[in-house]
């Protein structure tokens, strides 16, 4: 259907294990890398195809995957096939291309996947290079490369914490690379194993607190930081989940916390989820159903406005999600592209302009492309049920009353509903009999009325999250109801 595999495998394929505990490099480069800096004029064509979404042409076969909005509103974005990073201006619309050294090892076959981007204080922008053993960093004054070299493995996410150490992932480690005040040495790199059968991916900094998902042990782990004069030197696990055997995640991929919650992807499924620690208690909320019936996989996930919102990219949904974690809401942006085979688009990589939460910037791997999303524009529909809670007894069926409205100033909007649930990985209704009683309304000026009617067919028993949701072919809004089926 598509030429590229399902991204959930590019996680693990690479996973290769080393037996020392912790390792400990120090890092000096006298080769930085070879770099050409080439002004594009107008090559980043715009193009509008929905409200929300504006989308930005780069040169065919780039495979962008890394992308960053840096301090100054600038959107940068990786390069995998061109070995390139490009600057984009939004307010120009110019783009600058500058050209990366191909590492030894890269071929187009194997190309160089920036799977995390960052900015530090210094104007610096740190690139992780999946398939090499070295951060790449730009320096934005100079515009010249270099290299941190000498890691294990291949680095894969990266976050800063409050004293600007940069942590990352590789394959099996979680490290950190400190600044030293050596000026032939200004980096010290640590790695700490986490176990055998471990691909750690998605981590979260807070504190002393390191947190981190394990895409192979399906494992979600909180570590501390161990420090001596002022440097990290170790990092011990503080707690590690699920702690039941009965509870299972899947392939989570990365990972927020607030409080005693726990929000992470997990990637072969539609579902962000929910862990509480204090209750433990696991709550799925599914993405709307993919036309293709598969799973959207949702990847990265960027949290805005104290937790209250995730920005979330579906790799397989071609859209983007932004869940209010406070309201219980779901909005999808559909991503108006389409590649030349006609179906997955591969939303690899998000980034939050960190000037405005509400615009959240991605990358198309299948298209090369690069867009953004504008949330501040409203939605023309909303969408309620009557109920926030129902129990679905086997063999007994059920009603859920929905109400669909529209602002009174647009044209007449036709919107298609759909219905998914966290019992089924790809969203799907498992042994539920579910349909509306209408298959799509046009709004004009009125409210419409619908209802969902749920029939049961010996369901498996258990507490499951219920979507109901609207799409006008642009953007899905998505109610959630808490489904019991008891036993």
């Amino acid at each position: 259907m598509n030429k590229f595999p399902s991204t959930r495998n590019l996680v693990v394929l690479a996973m290769i294990l080393t037996s020392a505990a912790v390792i400990v490099l120090i890092f000096y480069n006298d080769n930085p890398s070879v770099f050409q800096d080439t002004k594009i004029r107008n090559n980043s064509k715009t193009i509008i195809k929905s409200g929300y979404v504006k989308e930005y042409s780069l040169e065919k076969d780039t495979w962008p995957n890394g992308i960053l909005v840096d301090s100054e509103g600038q959107v940068w974005v990786a390069g995998s096939k061109t070995y390139s990073l490009y600057k984009f201006d939004p307010f120009t619309d110019q783009t600058n291309t500058f050209k990366i050294k191909e590492p030894d090892g890269v071929t187009q076959d194997r190309p160089l996947m920036v799977w995390a981007m960052l900015e530090d204080s210094n104007s610096t922008i740190w690139l992780s290079q999946f398939g090499t053993r070295s951060i790449l960093l730009f320096d934005k004054n100079t515009k010249k490369f270099d290299e941190i070299n000498g890691l294990s493995h291949a680095p894969f996410q990266m976050k800063h914490d409050i004293n600007e150490n940069v942590w990352f992932t590789t394959t099996s480690t979680v490290g950190v690379v400190q600044k030293t005040p050596n000026f032939n040495t200004p980096y010290k790199i640590s790695e700490f194993q986490i176990g055998n059968n471990t691909h750690p991916t998605g981590l979260y900094l807070n504190g002393d607190a390191v947190w981190i998902t394990d895409a192979v042990s399906q494992k979600i782990v909180q570590y501390k930081m161990v420090r001596e004069d002022d440097h990290i030197t170790n990092i011990v696990k503080i707690l590690e989940l699920p702690l039941q055997n009965n509870t299972a995640f899947s392939y989570p991929t990365d990972i927020f916390v607030s409080g005693n919650n726990i929000w992470f992807t997990e990637h072969e499924t539609n579902f962000i989820t929910k862990y509480d620690v204090k209750t433990r208690t696991i709550t799925r909320f599914p993405t709307s159903q993919s036309e293709y019936g598969v799973s959207t996989l949702p990847f990265w996930m960027r949290a805005v406005d104290n937790g209250s919102k995730i920005w979330f990219n579906e790799h397989e949904g071609n859209k983007i999600g932004l869940l209010d974690t406070s309201a219980k809401t779901l909005t999808e942006y559909e991503i108006p592209s389409r590649p030349s085979d006609g179906y997955v688009v591969y939303p690899l990589n998000i980034a939050i302009d960190p000037h405005n939460s509400n615009h959240l910037w991605f990358t198309e791997l299948n298209t090369d492309k690069f867009g953004v999303i504008d949330a501040n524009i409203p939605i023309p529909f909303s969408i309620q049920a009557n109920t926030s809670k129902i129990m679905l007894k086997n063999s007994s069926t059920s009603n859920i009353d929905i109400t669909l409205s529209k602002h009174k100033s647009l044209d007449t909007v036709r919107l298609f509903l759909n219905a998914s649930s966290s019992l089924d990985q790809a969203g799907g209704l498992f042994k539920i009999d579910s349909r509306f009683s209408k298959e799509y309304v046009d709004l004009n000026n009125d409210d419409e009325h619908v209802q969902l009617h749920l029939r049961s067919l010996d369901t498996p028993s258990g507490n499951f999250t219920l979507g109901i949701s609207a799409s006008d072919g642009i953007v899905t809004k998505t109610i959630f109801v808490d489904l019991t089926i008891p036993n």
